[in-house]
Parts: C-alpha cells; sequence; structure tokens
C-alpha cells in the first residue's frame, strides 16, 4: 500500500506533463518522454540527503504558549508616568505585610491593634495601601515596613515567607 502511495505522486505529475504537453502540440512521443521524466525526476525532489538536518532529527515538541513571569507581570503593572499600581501589585505587597505582622504577633483584621499597625509600618502607609488608588511612593514605603520586619538574624524566617508567598494566590 506504501509502495502505491510513493509511486502515485510521481505516476501523476507524469501524466499530467505528458497530456499538457500534447494538448499544447508537441509531438505524442515527445510528451510522453518528457512525461516518463517529469515521473522520474518528482521523486528527486523528496529525497533527503544524509547531510540534512532533517533527516534524523527528532520532531518539534510543543511548546507551551509563554504567559510570562510574576516578576514581569508585576513590573507592566506599575504606571511610572501616572504614578500608580494595579490591584496585582498592592494585593502582593498587603499579602507580605499580613503575614510578616503575623510573625510579631500583630493581627490587621483587630481594630485593637491599629495602633501597633501604624507604629510598625508607618503614618497611614496601611490605610494608603487600601485606599482607591496607591501610588508608588505607597508602595515604596509598604517596602520598606516590610523590610523593617524582617529581623536580620532569621534566614529560616524568610524562606518560610517565600514558601508561603508561592502558596499565595
Amino acid at each position: 500500500m506504501s509502495v502505491l502511495r510513493r509511486l502515485a505522486m510521481p505516476a501523476g505529475a507524469g501524466l499530467i506533463a505528458a497530456l499538457l504537453l500534447s494538448v499544447l502540440g508537441v509531438q505524442t512521443e515527445f510528451a510522453w518522454g518528457w512525461g516518463v521524466l517529469v515521473a522520474a525526476a518528482t521523486p528527486i525532489f523528496s529525497l533527503q540527503m544524509p547531510d540534512d538536518a532533517r533527516a534524523d532529527a527528532p520532531g518539534r515538541a510543543l511548546e507551551r504558549s509563554y504567559v510570562g513571569s510574576d516578576v514581569s507581570r508585576l513590573a507592566w503593572a506599575i504606571n511610572l508616568h501616572g504614578d500608580s499600581v494595579s490591584e496585582a501589585v498592592t494585593r502582593r505587597v498587603r499579602a507580605t505585610l499580613r503575614r510578616r505582622l503575623a510573625r510579631h504577633g500583630i493581627d490587621l483584621d483587630d481594630a485593637t491593634q491599629a495602633e501597633a499597625v501604624e507604629e510598625r509600618l508607618g503614618s497611614g502607609v496601611w490605610a494608603r495601601l487600601n485606599g482607591r488608588v496607591t501610588s508608588i511612593r505607597d508602595i515604596r514605603e509598604a517596602l520598606a515596613a516590610a523590610e523593617r520586619l524582617v529581623p536580620p538574624d532569621t534566614h529560616d524566617a524568610i524562606q518560610r515567607d517565600a514558601i508561603q508567598r508561592e502558596q499565595t494566590p
């Protein structure tokens, strides 16, 4: 069956060439001669030479479309011209501050600890992060507060924080 498939293309090309030349008025013997020549030459164009890189190469792996990393998505979410950041950046910073304050025993949802939150983060930082529009300056202040919340000798705590960050949506 595969032999017939391999012969069908050259035979068809030769037959079409011979018939076309006959219709154009070429003598029948020459037309059929050219048809046989076309049929013989057709398989040559489909050969793969040994030095061809495609001869024994595996098929191309199906690649997953690239969607970008978290860092690139967050970088695009910062509008330097409008001095604002998107909700994705603000949400990440709020989650980081919430985890780091929880390590210090401070619950952001507890209204009685609002003074401790203001003391640790700075005046109005948490309120600005929960406001309608968050500016780049607010994010910088919040990240500086997050750095102050990490004691310098707690390398394990930073690793736990990174693991929790990966698990947080």
